[in-house]
C-alpha cells in the first residue's frame, strides 16, 4: 500500500545501533506487524522474544564477541533475527547470496570464520557436501523445509533476561555504532562476487537516506522480494523497521 506522511514516522538518526530499532517499537509500537513471511506474521513482541531466544541459543554455542554466525537461506526471518541478536552481543552476522557457487560459498564461510551456519533445507546438500573443506563451522541449523530445525531450536531456548543483559553489556562495553555487525556476500558484483562489512552506524545512515526518499510510517506494509543479502535490499528492510512499517519477505525463485 502507498505510504503517507505521519507524525509518527520515526527517522532513525535518533539511533545508535540497531538494538534501538526494537527498543523504540516495542516502546509505542508493541503489537504493530514487523515481518511476515508465507502464512506467518509477527508483531514486535513476538520478534523481540525470537531475537532474545536467538541470543540465548548462540551464547549455548559459546561465540566470543567478534565471532560470526552465517546465514545461507533465500529470504527468511532468520536474517533478521540473527541479525538483531548478533547486534545484542557483539557478534557479526555473515549473510551468503543463495546464488553464489559452491567454491565461492566455501571460501566465504572460511574467510569470515563463521561458527553457526543457518541453512536453507535446500542448500543442506551442498553445505554436507563440502564439510570436510569448510574449517571454522562447529554447527549447522536447517531452516525451512520438511527438515526445519530453525523454529525448534528457537523454541528450545528461553527468552533469558540475564542472559540477554550480559550479552549487551558486552556488546555495548565499547563503540556500539561503529563496530561491525553485517558482512555480505554477494553473487552480483560487476567483476564478481562482492564482499561487503557494515557497521550499525552504516546501516541505520544508510536507512535514513531510504526513509528521506520515500514516506514510511506505521501500519504501512512493503513486499521485499530481492534477496537480502544485496545491500539496498537489507537495508529497505531496516528502513521500514526504523519506521514501525511491515515487512512481507518473499522468496526469490
Amino acid at each position: 500500500m502507498p505510504a503517507t506522511q505521519s507524525t509518527e514516522t520515526r527517522d532513525p538518526v535518533e539511533f545508535h545501533w540497531l538494538g534501538d530499532i526494537v527498543r523504540v517499537n516495542l516502546d509505542g509500537n508493541t503489537h504493530g506487524s514487523v515481518l511476515a513471511y508465507g502464512a506467518q506474521e509477527w508483531d514486535w513482541t513476538e520478534f523481540d522474544s525470537r531475537i532474545r531466544k536467538c541470543v540465548t541459543g548462540i551464547r549455548s554455542d559459546r561465540l566470543q564477541r567478534g565471532q560470526r554466525v552465517a546465514v545461507l537461506a533465500r529470504n527468511h526471518p532468520v536474517h533478521f533475527e540473527t541479525l538483531f541478536a548478533a547486534s545484542n552481543m557483539g557478534l557479526v552476522c555473515t549473510w551468503l547470496d543463495w546464488r553464489l557457487d559452491r567454491a565461492h560459498v566455501v571460501h566465504a564461510l572460511n574467510e569470515s570464520e563463521a561458527r553457526i551456519l543457518f541453512v536453507g533445507e535446500e542448500f543442506l546438500d551442498l553445505v554436507e557436501d563440502s564439510m570436510m573443506e569448510i574449517s571454522s563451522v562447529v554447527s549447522t541449523i536447517t531452516v525451512g523445509g520438511p527438515e526445519d530445525e530453525y523454529e525448534e531450536w528457537l523454541e528450545t531456548h528461553e527468552t533469558h533476561e540475564a542472559l540477554l543483559r550480559a550479552a549487551r553489556e558486552v556488546a555495548a562495553s565499547s563503540g556500539r555504532g561503529d563496530e561491525p555487525v553485517l558482512r555480505l556476500y554477494s553473487s552480483t558484483g560487476k567483476k564478481g562476487p562482492t564482499r561487503g562489512e557494515y557497521t550499525h552506524r552504516a546501516l541505520l545512515t544508510s536507512a535514513v537516506e531510504i526513509l528521506r526518499r520515500k514516506s514510511l510510517t506505521r501500519g504501512d506494509v512493503e513486499a521485499v522480494d530481492a534477496p537480502v543479502t544485496v545491500h539496498e535490499a537489507a537495508v529497505r528492510v531496516l528502513a521500514n523497521m526504523s519506521a514501525g512499517a511491515a515487512t512481507v519477505l518473499v522468496q526469490e525463485e
